[in-house]
């Protein structure tokens, strides 16, 4: 049954309205969950690799990584994002890494908004490879043709281009998931599982209550 016209218009304008309503509930957890990600971030320093690990666990960035990747990784010692309470959509991204054999920088920062229409990058870094790991686009290319239906990118070389889209993956998935990602979780599957253990459960209650003797009346 189709719906006129002005039915759909309201609908559709409710629709909006909740997307905004959303994103304000998402505005206000990010600000009340602020202190306690800084909190963990002092934790995670003293834990070795795990952010290397956390983004490693990912198919996007865990799918390309070269040797490249891979040493930078291992060699990332703190991860961090900013939010900016009166701009709901900037994010800026601040690695740190241990001197290593693949770019001369100790930190490489990103900043870019996450608005789907007017998403942009508005600073990157200029990344200074060391002599021979430099990355080859050209394999990069030839790699990303091979698997179309996966969307794979690099970590490091992300700091450096225009894409903001492992910048979404990175802001709003890891970084405030990152015990999950560290323990290679899918928190998806973890919802499905958790409705299969409340499913069994009650299933394991059911046959308890059909098995249980029923107890007889003591005689007065």
């Amino acid at each position: 049954m189709s719906i006129d016209e002005a039915t759909e218009k309201a609908l559709m304008a409710l629709d909006d309205e909740s997307m905004k309503i959303a994103e304000q509930v998402q505005a206000y957890n990010r600000k009340l969950m602020t202190p306690l990600w800084t909190k963990r971030r002092d934790i995670l320093k003293k834990i070795p690799g795990f952010w290397g690990q956390a983004i490693g666990n990912t198919p996007m960035f865990g799918l390309a990584t070269g040797d490249s990747d891979v040493e930078a990784l291992e060699n990332l010692v703190d991860f961090h994002v900013e939010y900016d309470e009166k701009n709901p959509d900037y994010r800026k991204v601040v690695a740190t890494f241990k001197k290593n054999d693949v770019f001369k920088n100790e930190t490489l920062t990103k900043e870019y908004t996450i608005n789907p229409e007017e998403g942009k990058v508005l600073a990157k870094s200029t990344i200074d490879w060391h002599s021979g790991k430099e990355p080859n686009s050209k394999k990069r290319k030839n790699d990303a043709d091979e698997d179309d239906d996966e969307f794979a990118a690099s970590f490091v070389e992300w700091f450096a281009d225009d894409d903001i889209r492992p910048g979404i993956m990175l802001s709003e998935e890891v970084f405030p998931n990152a015990l999950e990602y560290y323990q290679g979780l899918d928190i998806d599957d973890d919802d499905e599982d958790d409705d299969e253990e409340i499913d069994l459960a009650s299933e394991d209650e059911e046959d308890e209550e059909e098995e249980a003797p029923k107890v007889k009346k003591a005689k007065k």
